[in-house]
């Protein structure tokens, strides 16, 4: 009989048995012995830029260098250039907060982090492919439970 899957994406994949997690390495969880699967957001600090930010200020600077050419005293020229400067620095540099979504259980008795991403689309896909396989297998442990007793 094949293996029923539940989501494939390029970092996660999720069948009747396993949830893979396709990070640098691979890190494979059992569905079976997963208990209590809750969803955390949190929010992530990453640097980095921010394209519109990182444009605005590049425009701005380079605005800021045009006008400094007609300028003819060197101290006003040098502070716009300074200006402009610390306008593309500050907005390249920046720290920043973006949403990350997790999935934790409690597996084989320890509190787990099993997936993680910044993309709230792919993490509602992920989400909905191990919900059907936790599904998929609480029905499976109920009618073996149902036969045995």
């Amino acid at each position: 009989m094949a293996m029923r899957v539940f989501y494939r994406g390029q970092d996660a994949v999720i069948t009747e048995q396993q949830f893979m997690w396709l990070t640098g390495t691979l890190r494979s969880f059992d569905i079976a012995p997963m208990r209590r699967v809750w969803v955390v957001k949190r929010d992530a600090r990453v640097t980095g830029p921010r394209a519109e930010v990182v444009a605005s200020a590049v425009m701005a600077a380079t605005g800021i260098g045009v006008s400094a050419m007609f300028v003819d005293v060197p101290l006003v020229r040098l502070s716009l250039a300074g200006v402009a400067v610390a306008l593309v620095a500050i907005a390249t540099f920046r720290r920043r907060t973006v949403p990350c979504w997790e999935i934790r259980t409690l597996y084989r008795g320890r509190e787990t982090t099993i997936y993680t991403t910044r993309d709230e689309t792919t993490f509602n896909q992920v989400k909905r492919g191990l919900n059907r396989a936790l599904e998929t297998s609480a029905g499976a442990r109920y009618r073996a439970r149902a036969a045995t007793g």
